[in-house]
């Protein structure tokens, strides 16, 4: 004679609502910002190749399906999450410079590259991450960003500067070096072990990149007898 097995005990509802709870409810721009934010964590961690989209959907606590109902894509997410802000913060960069022309004294000026340092650098440690997932993870996409949106920006800020060059000194130059100053210390921070106060370290920058680092003849042979 065969003994009825007893059926399986159903969690109660509330219970198992506690093991899954239902995902909050977002109005769509804020899941498509959210899923950006998610992106661009995934992104700094496993370039274009190498994240998954469901690594992304994860993240952001969605299905792939939701993600695809806001993004075509991997690679429209990627120039969404990543692209974008990137040449956003970079089109800042060059706006500030520009207010440099405003400057009536030598005194008015140095106050403005004060400002405008600190900026580009808390600008460039911000995007940092993105720009090296942006401009290395993928060769072809790294070149063709960099040529016909990163280039002419940093050429466009060198132009701006060309009244406060040094005949002889190809404005360009000037542009690429101050780039390359804040990128540098943006990686340091990044990834070594770079700190200090962001005030310091800009308004070293901003002397760095008006003046030089030389000290004058004088006066190192002043001091180097002392």
């Amino acid at each position: 004679m065969a003994v009825a097995t007893p059926e399986k005990t159903r969690k109660p509802k509330s219970e198992r609502a506690r093991t899954h709870p239902r995902r909050a409810y977002l109005p769509a721009a804020e899941r498509r910002k959210s899923i950006i934010a998610a992106a661009q964590q995934v992104f700094a961690r496993a370039n274009l190749q190498g994240a998954r989209t469901r690594d992304i959907a994860k993240a952001a606590e969605v299905n792939q399906a939701t993600l695809f109902e806001h993004f075509e894509s991997k690679q429209a997410l990627f120039h969404e999450a990543v692209v974008r802000p990137l040449i956003d913060a970079m089109r800042g960069a060059h706006e500030r410079v520009e207010a440099y022309e405003t400057a009536a004294t030598p005194g008015d000026l140095a106050a403005l590259a004060q400002v405008s340092s600190a900026r580009h650098l808390k600008d460039m440690i911000d995007i940092f991450p993105l720009l090296t997932v942006a401009l290395f993870s993928d060769p072809e996409l790294g070149r063709k960003l960099y040529r016909e949106e990163v280039a002419p920006l940093i050429r466009q800020h060198g132009e701006v500067l060309r009244p406060l060059v040094k005949d002889g000194i190809d404005p360009k130059l000037v542009g690429l070096a101050n780039f390359g100053m804040l990128f540098a210390v943006a990686m340091d921070r990044y990834l070594g072990d770079g700190d200090g106060d962001l005030s310091v370290l800009a308004g070293q920058l901003s002397r760095l990149s008006t003046s030089g680092f030389a000290r004058e003849k004088g006066k190192a042979a002043i001091r180097g007898k002392g």
